[in-house]
């Protein structure tokens, strides 16, 4: 699925947290929103899937106007850096949540809901953990939890938050490995929000570098590390040319 973002806005109070954004995503991207903290990056990512709404400007997946269209009605899957996992239900519950509360007439049986969940404890490498709670789980595992259950709802779109942000340098370059893999198996159009240059170079596809709202440089990442659009971006991505 392909995203297009022309003309969006958001303010908080006097704050543009947003100002008059355009992007055109492809569909099967992975595409990095890379800024300093406070940019806008996170805000841009949650106007994107419905969990904020812009003063101004459109938001089309795959030529669809979804601005107006509420987060469940535009299928994104959202991965929080907290994981917001649920401690009290198992591995296997939390995968399963947002199959369950599908209107009766849309859910899957209860089979059906057995059998996505154990492919995608497959997928996540974590085949056989399914009876464990969260507090029971590394970081990193916590996290894949956390990617399947939005990945069970069959999203249009990989919505990614600072996903890898609560975790150690080690644990961090595996799951940044794990998602390249993941992605390039899936193709599922993604764009995840980090303030790690070294992260979005290696993973993404393109980086859009973010500050004060408004896009600095759209870009690949040899391209933009080797001709940095202004001197904001050369003094971010501290270079040496």
């Amino acid at each position: 699925m392909s995203i297009e973002i022309t003309a969006l806005s958001k303010s908080f109070g006097d704050f543009p947290a947003v100002n008059n954004v355009n992007l055109k995503v492809e569909t099967g991207e992975m595409v990095a929103f890379l800024g300093p903290s406070g940019s806008g990056k996170t805000t841009l990512l949650r106007i994107i899937a419905g969990l904020e709404f812009a003063d101004s400007g459109n938001i089309f997946f795959s030529g669809e106007d979804v601005s107006e269209k509420s987060a469940n009605e535009r299928k994104a899957g959202f991965v929080f850096q907290s994981y917001a996992l649920f401690n009290h239900m198992t591995i296997f519950e939390n995968i399963a949540f947002g199959l369950r509360v599908v209107p009766r007439n849309k859910r899957l049986s209860k089979q059906e809901i057995r059998e996505c969940v154990l492919s995608l404890l497959d997928t996540i490498q974590l085949s056989g953990l399914e009876n464990r709670f969260p507090v029971q789980l590394s970081g990193g595992q916590r996290q894949r939890v956390a990617f399947a259950r939005a990945l069970a709802v069959k999203p249009r779109v990989l919505l990614l938050d600072e996903p890898f942000g609560a975790l150690d340098a080690k644990v961090r370059r595996e799951l940044r490995a794990w998602l390249s893999e993941f992605h390039n198996k899936t193709q599922l159009t993604s764009l995840f929000v980090t303030h790690d240059q070294e992260e979005a170079f290696e993973v993404a596809n393109r980086v859009v570098i973010i500050h004060n709202g408004t896009i600095q440089q759209i870009g690949y990442p040899d391209e933009v590390r080797s001709k940095p659009a202004n001197s904001f971006i050369h003094d971010f991505l501290a270079l040496d040319i």
